[in-house]
């Protein structure tokens, strides 16, 4: 076999538990978007608390399997809560406004758990047994495997849920609409609840066993959900069988980047890649994913524009346009007000670059 056939073979063996965390995320990421229509951007930190709640219980002693269960019951509280203060209350505006709600919950929770449990890198117990097999011409330990095989049996597990149970066509009938579901004695509230919770167990799943593998820390723990947003464009936001290609396909192309000449030895290669892949994903499906905002409930495609008579007169105007004007002078004069501290200009400029992007994101 030539050289870079046998590198490659080995690189793709050594992606598997990549392959396997990014598989279980993706799954949870579907499980809610075919349930809720909402893309959850906070998929990676429901994955952090669980982690940290496995590595604390077998801190003190309790059996591995008992803390793993724990941590994904965590993960599925999570859900609930995410889905209860930062999802449900967004739903009369539309799928976007849920999607920011996410995005909320996503700086609340690490900015908790940084604060319960620090930053400083821990390594928890192991799962599966300290081993390892050799496979090709490297060798693959038996926490890598594991994880592969625990990502196949949870995805079969959704599959069989979704295709053959009374719950799971409930869960998409919901989805697809709402009030003719409710007419036909589906709870919509109560499926939407299930998905995030099922949802938020398998993001702690993969957390957890992600963590035992490597490590655990919560900023860098949380981004470890990110290329499996680009495994779900791949495989289709509402496809399970999806989300195993997209993963094989996602952690090959990490695991063969450092191959590449030129770009596979610069820092941060990986990700250029993984970018410019979702780009080309987006641009040949992105019809498939955009959503119509105007389907939310109490807002209609046909509602009239404003008239005439609801649109501020030039008196109310031009008070807005002095109150925005007063507002930036206040905001250019802060710094120079006594008593303000270098810190607190810190945060007031960090503030600022917040509210461009607000701005942005509403444009």
């Amino acid at each position: 076999m030539p050289s870079f056939l046998h590198d490659a073979l080995d690189d793709i063996i050594l992606s598997i538990p990549l392959i396997g965390a990014y598989v279980i995320f993706a799954l949870g990421i579907v499980v809610i978007f075919r349930a809720s229509r909402v893309l959850n951007l906070a998929h990676g930190a429901m994955a952090v608390l669980p982690a940290y709640v496995y590595y604390q219980m077998t801190q003190w002693g309790v059996p591995v399997i008992v803390a793993l269960v724990a941590g994904v019951a965590s993960g599925a509280m999570l859900g609930y809560v995410v889905e209860r203060l930062f999802v449900r209350p967004l739903r009369r505006i539309s799928p976007t406004a849920q999607t920011v709600g996410t995005v909320a919950a996503f700086g609340l929770i690490i900015a908790i758990i940084a604060k319960m449990f620090g930053t400083l890198s821990v390594q928890p117990k192991l799962i599966f047994p300290d081993s390892s097999v050799p496979v090709g011409g490297t060798i693959l330990r038996a926490g890598a495997i594991g994880l592969f095989v625990v990502a196949i049996i949870v995805a079969c597990a959704l599959y069989a849920l979704f295709k053959f149970t009374d719950i799971g066509l409930a869960m998409r009938a919901a989805a697809d609409n709402r009030r003719a579901a409710s007419l036909m004695g589906v709870d919509p509230q109560r499926t939407t609840t299930l998905a995030w919770m099922l949802g938020g167990g398998t993001a702690g799943l993969a957390g957890i066993m992600l963590g035992a593998a490597t490590s655990i820390e919560p900023y860098t723990l949380s981004l470890q959900a990110l290329p499996a947003f680009v495994t779900v464009l791949i495989g289709g936001l509402e496809s399970l069988i999806g989300a195993i290609v997209g993963g094989g396909i996602v952690g090959a192309v990490i695991g063969l980047v450092p191959l590449l000449p030129f770009v596979g030895s610069q820092q941060g290669a990986p990700q250029l890649i993984l970018m410019v892949l979702a780009f080309v994903v987006m641009a040949l499906r992105g019809a498939r994913f955009s959503a119509v905002d105007v389907r939310a409930e109490g807002i209609s495609a046909d509602a009239p524009a404003a008239s005439a008579a609801s649109r501020p007169s030039p008196l109310r105007r031009l008070w807005r346009g002095d109150a925005i004007a007063l507002g930036v002078a206040l905001v250019l004069a802060f710094p120079l007000l006594p008593g303000v501290s270098s810190n607190l200009i810190g945060d007031a400029n960090l503030a600022m670059e917040y509210a461009l992007v607000g701005v942005s994101l509403v444009m």
